[in-house]
């Protein structure tokens, strides 16, 4: 069990292109091209969903359902992607949401 509760870490706007999506801040690093980043429509989805109030555990239960994916390699891809995240400081942990 996964309770843990992430949240973004600043402004930005996210846009379909194709295939994937490009996340790109509003402020502060706008011409800083090292701070665009390209997500599948997978990590999109998952970007979506860490809204500062769902858990872990509910963000793997929703991409399950949606894409009919195997609840471990969720987890597992998940588990890199917030990782990835947080050392880009996009996303950090919501301190005291653990239910």
């Amino acid at each position: 069990m996964d309770n843990r509760v992430f949240e973004h870490r600043g402004e930005f706007a996210l846009r379909k292109v194709g295939q994937e999506s490009i996340l790109v801040p509003i402020r502060n690093r706008v011409g800083d091209l090292d701070s665009v980043y390209v997500f599948t429509t997978v990590a999109a989805r998952i970007w979506s969903l860490l809204d500062g109030h769902r858990d872990i555990d509910s963000v793997v239960e929703v991409i399950c359902s949606e894409y009919d994916a195997d609840g471990a390699v969720v987890r597992t891809d998940l588990a890199e992607l917030l990782s990835s995240l947080e050392v880009a400081d996009l996303v950090g942990e919501v301190v005291g949401a653990n239910r």
